[in-house]
């Protein structure tokens, strides 16, 4: 009798607790995400729709754990919230994030934390991110869509996809046939499988709750659609994110049409990026006035591109066919050698990346295969750069915090006069010799407690940090973005907090980046990540704290992106006085060096890179006098290590390259297999790589980059200024 009731309390004391749980939360939480599908290296937004039903004010913060499988991808808590009884949505940003499972969804799970008790809501949630075998582009349209988009801009919108200006999918080549053309039929190749682009564009509604505040909330996107209806109801704070976004690389097609106010023909005049002339004014009844021989103006603003269209003449079709077909190869950013063979076929040329795989295969020589199919041959998914192991060498210290030696040999001198002539002298005098059998374990494990204690006493506070940050420069001499990328370095297990406050901070994974060339040397780095989930605290991206678990002497990388760059220590240079006539002469180029070293200090480091008709860009290292010989190969020394050939190349599948790359080629001009065979930039996502800090067109003769390289204790800067022989914006040349 008495066991049946055991039983009945017993489960009746696991029921309680959840059903009391149930009922104390009076709120109920759905997932809204906008877009069908994210981009894939750029930012997450969602909203969380609470519906409350309580009385009085909820006060708690959110808690969410992201999921893949079994893998952590980390926490975010939100800020703190106060809510009454109603509806409500609360937004939420997470950083890029990728998974490689077939429904490109991650799970969440979500709890409400208040200051008595924490709540799970729901079991988990599924939310869309990308891919990492598919490159997934992103359209945002700034619309109030109270009614549906004309034909005339859900055509263009087509037009604007990265598809519409692609070869078909799968590519109609004949694998077979270019492996027999360039003698590489014998390689073993699998030929069976049809050759994909692995590419999609999806297009996402922006409406007004949701225009962007600061530039990082475009980061969501590759191009940025803003239609007539949209562009009146945009105000000053949404216009200034939108064009500080465009200035640091983004893409924007904007349809204008008469109905403005000041704030938005000032913003379209910004975009011409000419103070001196205003190519857009108000006529006597205020409306938007515009020139009768021109209704499409092509702008490079910044590092960016942006496009302006006279809605009317769109809605009618006035627009010739030239111009229609030049905006999406000017806002894709395509390569300058892709512009004669899109002008004839308005899709660009397959034909440059069947010649990059062909010249990496030929210079391949690990005799068991090659690092890619001829399948993958036109695959536009992420490719990692492989040289991104020297910033980790780069920036790693020099010599960490360690317990000093005269610590150690004091600890080890009164060890050996302790258990040597004190406890002779001491138990003789007690007459107690008998007990040093005792006494002398007992001493020494006393002794090598205070030594551990000593030393994590030092380990813990041994805790390096060293950043190099890339500071970007337009033409004129003005920061346009500015990335940091920062390494932790610990001596021991402890956790690590990084305050953010206006930026987006990512964790890079070194393994894919490459590690530095000395790591490779122990048996680590086997494992995907080295270092924990992160857990994000605060609201992203305006200000919060990110905490990340640290294994002892395990570097890790964390990329920053400011929401605006903010430039002082650039003002030591005058940027604007560097002209791209002084650039073309070796003297011209001393010159410059020398007023550099004479600003910033002799340790600045100057490169200089050059677009040719040939696709091959050509550079200019200023510094000569720091090369030294190091088995046959020109060197630098270890602290610009970033600028060094081919030491940090860490290609798995062993291929060979006549000319390798540095880090600093990489990050300055991609030009590897894949999709930087077709385009020469993409749109700031802030993701998990380096990718999208590429910017000159190898292919562009009229484009200089001028590269200066400043060293320092803390904290290396880097100074990247984008030069064009004419101003970009005074031709109608692509």
């Amino acid at each position: 009798m008495l066991r049946p009731i055991l039983s009945y309390i017993w489960l009746l004391s696991l029921l309680i607790p959840t059903t009391v749980n149930a009922q104390q939360l009076p709120m109920t939480v759905d997932l809204h995400q906008s877009t069908p599908s994210p981009k894939g290296d750029g930012p997450i937004t969602l909203v969380w729709q609470c519906s409350v039903a309580s009385t009085g004010l909820l006060e708690g913060y959110f808690l969410v754990s992201a999921s893949d499988g079994v893998e952590n991808l980390g926490e975010f808590r939100s800020h703190d919230v106060a809510l009454h009884a109603g509806y409500h949505e609360i937004p939420m940003m997470l950083p890029p994030m990728k998974v490689d499972n077939t429904f490109s969804n991650i799970k969440l799970k979500v709890s409400f934390v208040t200051p008595a008790q924490r709540y799970d809501i729901k079991n988990e949630y599924l939310l869309r991110v990308g891919r990492k075998f598919e490159r997934t582009f992103a359209i945002g349209v700034c619309d109030p869509f109270d009614i549906n988009l004309t034909l005339t801009q859900k055509k263009l919108l087509d037009e604007l996809k990265f598809e519409s200006i692609s070869p078909p999918d799968p590519v109609p080549v004949n694998l077979q046939s270019i492996l027999v053309k360039h003698n590489l039929q014998d390689r073993g190749y699998l030929t069976s499988q049809t050759p994909k682009l692995n590419v999609k564009t999806f297009s996402s509604y922006v409406t007004p709750p949701q225009f962007p505040q600061l530039p990082i909330d475009c980061h969501q996107y590759d191009i940025l659609l803003i239609t007539p209806r949209g562009l009146e109801i945009l105000e000053t704070r949404h216009l200034r994110a939108i064009g500080q976004w465009v200035r640091s690389g983004g893409s924007l097609c904007v349809l204008a049409g008469e109905n403005l106010k000041k704030s938005q023909i000032q913003f379209l005049n910004q975009l011409s990026d000419h103070d001196s002339v205003t190519p857009f004014l108000l006529d006597s009844e205020g409306k938007l006035k515009f020139k009768e021989n021109q209704s499409a103006w092509f702008y490079r603003t910044g590092w960016g591109r942006s496009v302006i269209v006279s809605a009317d003449a769109f809605e009618n079709d006035s627009l010739s066919e030239q111009q229609r077909s030049r905006i999406p190869f000017f806002l894709w950013k395509l390569r300058q050698s892709q512009h004669e063979y899109y002008e004839t076929n308005h899709r660009w040329n397959q034909q440059p990346l069947i010649d990059a795989f062909v010249n990496q295969a030929k210079q391949n020589r690990n005799r068991y295969g090659d690092g890619s199919t001829p399948s993958e041959m036109f695959s536009m998914n992420y490719r990692p750069i492989n040289t991104g192991g020297a910033v980790v060498s780069s920036l790693m210290p020099e010599q960490l915090r360690i317990v000093p030696t005269w610590l150690i040999m004091l600890i080890l001198l009164c060890y050996v006069l302790v258990i040597g002539p004190g406890e002779y002298i001491v138990l003789g005098r007690l007459n107690l010799r008998r007990y040093t059998w005792i006494t002398f374990p007992l001493l020494s494990v006393g002794f090598a407690a205070i030594a551990f204690l000593i030393s994590n006493y030092y380990m813990q506070t041994s805790h390096e940090r060293k950043s190099l940050t890339v500071i970007d420069l337009d033409s004129r001499g003005r920061p346009v973005r500015e990335n940091q990328i920062e390494l932790i370095f610990t001596g021991s297990y402890q956790d690590v907090e990084t305050r953010v406050k206006s930026g987006l901070l990512t964790p890079l994974n070194q393994l894919e980046l490459g590690m530095g060339q000395n790591y490779y040397r122990y048996s680590r780095g086997l494992e995907y990540s080295l270092v924990g989930p992160p857990y994000y605290a605060g609201s992203i991206p305006t200000q919060y704290s990110v905490f990340q678990r640290m294994p002892q002497w395990t570097p890790q990388l964390n990329r920053i992106v400011n929401n605006y760059p903010q430039g002082a220590e650039s003002e030591k240079f005058d940027w604007s006085m560097i002209q791209t006539e002084q650039l073309t002469t070796e003297q011209g180029r001393q010159r410059l060096r020398r007023q550099i070293e004479q600003a910033l200090g002799h340790e600045a480091l100057l490169f200089i890179y050059n677009g040719t008709p040939k696709d091959k860009v050509r550079s200019f290292p200023m510094n000569q006098q720091l090369n030294r010989a190091y088995q046959d190969r020109l060197q630098y020394p270890p602290r610009y290590a970033l600028f060094n050939p081919g030491q940090f190349n860490s290609n798995p599948y062993g291929i060979y390259q006549d000319h390798p790359h540095s880090f600093m080629d990489d990050l300055c001009v991609r030009n590897q297999e894949g999709l930087f065979q077709v385009v020469s930039q993409v749109s700031p996502s802030g993701g998990n790589n380096y990718e999208d800090l590429s910017i000159l067109d190898p292919s562009a003769p009229e484009q200089w980059l001028v590269v200066v390289y400043v060293p320092g204790p803390t904290q290396d800067r880097l100074y990247r200024q984008l030069l064009f022989s004419t101003h970009p914006n005074t031709s109608q040349s692509l």
